[in-house]
C-alpha cells in the first residue's frame, strides 16, 4: 500500500511535508504509554533492527542477524516496532502504538488501516511473531469526521493474529516495491 504513505497536494500534486506537530503527539504519547505498560507487564522498546536485502550480496559472507547493523552495503531495511511483550505462558507479543485522527470505525477492516496492518505484518514476520497488540489513540473517536461530537477515545488494546503466510506475502511485497523503485540498492558498487 505505498500509495497510502504518498501524501500530496490535490492541486499541485507536489508531496506535502510531515506533519510534525502530529509526529510530536504520537511519540509523546508513546512516552507516556510506555511506563504504565512496564508496570503491568514484561517487555521493552527493542529499538532498531534490520532485514537483510539479499541472502547472496558480494560485500557480506553471512545474513544479517536482529540487531545487526544493516548489510555492510549500506541497502536493506531498517524497522523499529515499538514494544516487545514477554507474556508468561504465550509466545513474545509486538506491541504497536497509534495516535490517530482516523475515526475508529472499521477498524481494523477499512482499507486506510492498510498501511498499520502492512507494517505489523512486516514486523512480525522479521521477529518470527505471529500477534500483535494494537493501542490506538483515536483523537477523533469513533465520529468520523462530525467534529462537533469528537470524543477522543482510548479504550482498549486490540489483540490481531495473522499467519506466517500472511506476513511472508507481506515481507515478499514490500521487498519487491522496493527493489522495483531502486529503494535497497547498495551504496557502492563493487569495483570493476
Amino acid at each position: 500500500m505505498p500509495d497510502l504513505y504518498d501524501r500530496r497536494d490535490k492541486k499541485t500534486k507536489l508531496p506535502l511535508p510531515i506533519p510534525e506537530d502530529r509526529v510530536g503527539f504520537g511519540t509523546r504519547f508513546e512516552e507516556a504509554l510506555e511506563p504504565q505498560l512496564a508496570a503491568k507487564y514484561q517487555g521493552y522498546r527493542p529499538g532498531e533492527f534490520a532485514v537483510q536485502h539479499a541472502a547472496d550480496c558480494v560485500h557480506s559472507r553471512t545474513k544479517v542477524r536482529v540487531g545487526d547493523l544493516v548489510c555492510p552495503c549500506g541497502a536493506g531495511i531498517i524497522y523499529s516496532p515499538d514494544y516487545l511483550f514477554m507474556v508468561p505462558k504465550r509466545d513474545t507479543i509486538l506491541g504497536e502504538f497509534k495516535l490517530t485522527w482516523y475515526s475508529s470505525r472499521e477498524f481494523p477492516d477499512h482499507r486506510k488501516f492498510q498501511k498499520w496492518l502492512t507494517q505489523i505484518k512486516f514486523y512480525l514476520h522479521n521477529l518470527k511473531l505471529t500477534t500483535t497488540w494494537v493501542f490506538p489513540f483515536w483523537v477523533n473517536g469513533g465520529t468520523d469526521h462530525r467534529y462537533q461530537e469528537v470524543q477522543p477515545e482510548f479504550k482498549r488494546a486490540y489483540e490481531l493474529q495473522f499467519s506466517a503466510g500472511e506476513c511472508e506475502q507481506t515481507h515478499q511485497r514490500l521487498i519487491k516495491h522496493a527493489v522495483k523503485h531502486k529503494l535497497m540498492e547498495p551504496y557502492f558498487k563493487e569495483a570493476a
